[in-house]
């Protein structure tokens, strides 16, 4: 291995953000250490990614990179986030919660591993379609942002156990939410919903099921299905068969 690229690598260690910026400018020049070292070749967006995990000190250059399976960023302006998740194939956590993010970018399907992803008090009003690759999710969190609807493609995610759309702007549960057979918990309150859909009776591995500060008038008496319910939130609704819904749900702690 070369001595200068050696001597290049201390400078990733700095916690001046310039010594970084020096060290990483002359990786260009040693593209055959680099990829030795490193595992894959050189190339300007994984130099970016680099260098941005490493400044922002959520990469300690231990884990060998392409496996990184876990980030989380916080409260951190991120120009191009779609090169970041991109360059991460190997992710199974990604947190972008309080970012401003507007759009979630459709690179998000790339990372087929991913199984929690938290997008929390962003500025997202749409979900990209291409969520529906990501098969492998068990945990969607989208609490606190601007979403209207619940997109189709993440009813077809068969392996969610949580699911968060809470304090959004949601007017409707969509019925085909019964295909989601391995869901626990279920969020949306702080939403606009006026109807309950009788379907979601058909989810019987469901244990927590939060509904309050929403427009919902009557719980149909196919929540009584749901034998395996713990805790239920409903209060802050106009309903009005309460004494009905304690009657079936002799078991679960239901908050009105």
């Amino acid at each position: 291995m070369n001595t200068e690229f050696q001597n290049l690598l201390p400078q990733l260690k700095s916690k001046n953000k310039t010594d970084i910026e020096k060290a990483f400018s002359q990786f260009e020049h040693h593209k055959e250490d680099f990829k030795n070292h490193f595992g894959f070749d050189w190339n300007e967006n994984v130099q970016e990614l680099m260098f941005f995990l490493i400044v922002n000190k959520v990469w300690n250059m231990k884990t060998p990179f392409l496996k990184i399976k876990k980030l989380k960023l916080s409260n951190t302006k991120v120009e191009h986030i779609s090169k970041i998740i991109a360059g991460l194939p190997n992710l199974t956590y990604l947190c972008l919660d309080k970012m401003e993010i507007q759009h979630i970018p459709i690179e998000i399907a790339e990372l087929e591993k991913l199984r929690v992803l938290a997008l929390d008090f962003n500025q997202i009003t749409e979900i990209p379609k291409e969520i529906g690759k990501l098969q492998n999710l068990e945990e969607l969190n989208l609490y606190n942002n601007q979403i209207q609807y619940v997109l189709m493609e993440i009813i077809t995610l068969k392996k969610m156990r949580w699911l968060n759309f809470s304090n959004n702007k949601i007017q409707e549960i969509p019925k085909e939410i019964e295909q989601m057979q391995n869901l626990k918990y279920l969020y949306f309150y702080g939403n606009q919903i006026k109807n309950f859909p009788k379907e979601i009776g058909n989810l019987q591995k469901l244990e927590i099921l939060y509904l309050h500060n929403n427009k919902i008038q009557e719980i149909p008496k196919e929540i009584g299905n749901l034998q395996n319910l713990k805790e239920l939130r409903l209060n802050d609704n106009p309903i009005e068969n309460i004494d009905e819904i304690r009657k079936i749900l002799p078991n679960c702690q239901v908050h009105f």
